[in-house]
């Protein structure tokens, strides 16, 4: 049974943690199990059990915490530990292939071809070839070094799925912290001068009107406005998680989104109330009261999600189309395509998965 000291407990909370730990001892049996079974053990499967055992163990290391790596705030950022747990991980199922019986590479087959559809454009070459294993003969020489390089190419597209949604959550999160830094500056501007960006409006007739209820410009007017925008934006998000699918990869996206929209919903009721001021918006009057002043910041506070809609249609895209750091993935429809004629004469591949031709 294995032990772990306090800081490996603390790492083992996180989800993305146990899913390498489980998959990493899923195949060390595995592994145990093929050199168990094994008649034919050569010096060549040597090698590639090292290897597998390896990458299986750099793994552990990483996704425990075990080797020297950068602080956790630059891990959080880069992801530094997470793809390196996985591509360990992906490098080690598609090692074991050149160990596995000839049912075991059968039965590997659809599995790395659903990967490798769900990964590549429909006119990528590696794609079709994939998809040739499925029509294939059992017994082929270079079937074990077809399937090899399809789990390698179907893993390699994971990641890079998954590098691509750390990028953009990172791209967010700053849009976020910049956004806010921004409105401190300009609400503390204000707060100091609240002659120089009033919350006032002069309705016809009637006397001066202001957010904080006060007859003249207040420095408690603008964060009046600020914090019911970032209510309007909090309720925004909640009514947008009904959107939101689940998902098992390791970047929280949806908070990333959430963080944004709370400064984004107080920039669209601070603007919306100086254009209407400004009489810039067609249609829209001098306001005639605070409580009307206080609803509308509400209102732009909530609207903001006409804009951050689109950040959240482009996220889901993202998130729909990476699939799990584990190989499971949803299968597109497939075009029709042409039989390869010459399949059986397609030579193998060049690199590490020629060893495996010594498979019984």
């Amino acid at each position: 049974m294995s032990t772990f000291t306090a800081s490996e407990r603390r790492s083992c909370k996180r989800m993305w943690v146990q899913h390498v730990n489980v998959d990493a001892e899923a195949m060390a049996v595995k592994l145990d199990a093929i050199r168990a079974g094994s008649a034919h053990w050569t010096a060549v499967h040597d090698v590639l059990e090292v290897g597998v055992r390896n990458r299986l163990e750099a793994a552990r290391n990483a996704a425990l915490q075990r080797d020297s790596v950068p602080g956790r705030l630059s891990n959080w950022w880069r992801g530094t530990l997470i793809d390196c747990a996985y591509k360990n991980l992906h490098a080690a199922e598609w090692l074991i292939v050149g160990l596995y019986s000839d049912e075991q590479v059968e039965a590997e087959i659809p599995e790395a071809v659903a990967r490798v559809e769900g990964g590549l454009r429909r006119d990528d070459p590696r794609r079709a070839d994939a998809l040739d294993l499925l029509e294939g003969q059992p017994g082929d020489p270079a079937r074990r070094e077809r399937l090899a390089k399809a789990v390698e190419i179907g893993f390699c597209a994971t990641d890079s799925e998954h590098a691509a949604l750390r990028n953009f959550r990172n791209t967010v999160l700053t849009g976020a912290v910049a956004l806010t830094a921004v409105l401190a500056v300009f609400v503390g501007f204000v707060y100091r001068n609240p002659t120089d960006v009033p919350f006032c409006f002069s309705p016809t007739g009637k006397a001066m009107v202001c957010a904080s209820g006060a007859p003249m410009p207040s420095n408690h007017d603008v964060i009046t406005v600020a914090l019911l925008g970032a209510l309007g934006g909090l309720l925004a998000t909640i009514m947008a998680l009904r959107n939101i699918q689940g998902t098992s990869v390791p970047y929280d996206v949806p908070k990333a989104l959430a963080v944004l929209k709370l400064p984004l919903g107080a920039l669209c009721a601070i603007g919306a109330l100086i254009a209407i001021r400004g009489g810039f918006i067609p249609g829209f009057s001098d306001l005639d009261s605070q409580p009307q002043i206080l609803a509308y910041a509400f209102g732009f506070g909530v609207a903001q999600q006409l804009v951050a809609g689109l950040v959240d249609r482009h996220a889901q895209g993202l998130l729909s189309g990476a699939p799990g750091k584990q190989s499971a993935t949803t299968r597109p429809e497939r075009h029709a395509r042409r039989r390869r004629s010459t399949r059986a004469s397609v030579p193998p591949h060049d690199g590490l998965h020629a060893v495996g031709g010594a498979q019984n």
